[in-house]
């Protein structure tokens, strides 16, 4: 499953990151490939600064919600990823998907020799 969002403009301007509205964070989450990949564009806006974590497990997530819109941080093995400004709904979505894939079982675990 893919599911793709971006910072919603409202929240960026309310929470006083109006200079991101031109170029706001997104968020790719795909349960397939188990890849978390978040984008945002570049203050040039010639090019584009792009994180990708491969993640078995998800370690934890933490919403920050705010009066309009809220941040997200998300722990996997070898990283952490953090977007800010998404709709709250969007939040609650991307928390919902990665621990509906952790109680799955579909992540394969590290076995440590």
């Amino acid at each position: 499953m893919k599911y793709e969002t971006s910072s919603a403009k409202d929240a960026l301007i309310f929470n006083g990151k109006g200079s991101h509205v031109v170029n706001p964070w997104h968020i790719t989450i795909d349960t397939d490939e188990e890849t978390i990949t978040i984008r945002k564009r570049n203050w040039h806006l010639i090019g584009s600064d792009e994180q990708t974590l491969a993640f078995k497990r998800v370690r934890s997530i933490s919403i920050d919600e705010h009066f309009i819109g809220a941040d997200i941080h998300i722990k996997v093995v070898g990283g952490t990823a953090s977007v800010f400004c998404l709709s709250k709904g969007d939040a609650r979505k991307i928390k919902e998907i990665l621990l509906e894939f952790n109680a799955n079982g579909t992540g394969t675990t590290i076995n440590v020799v």
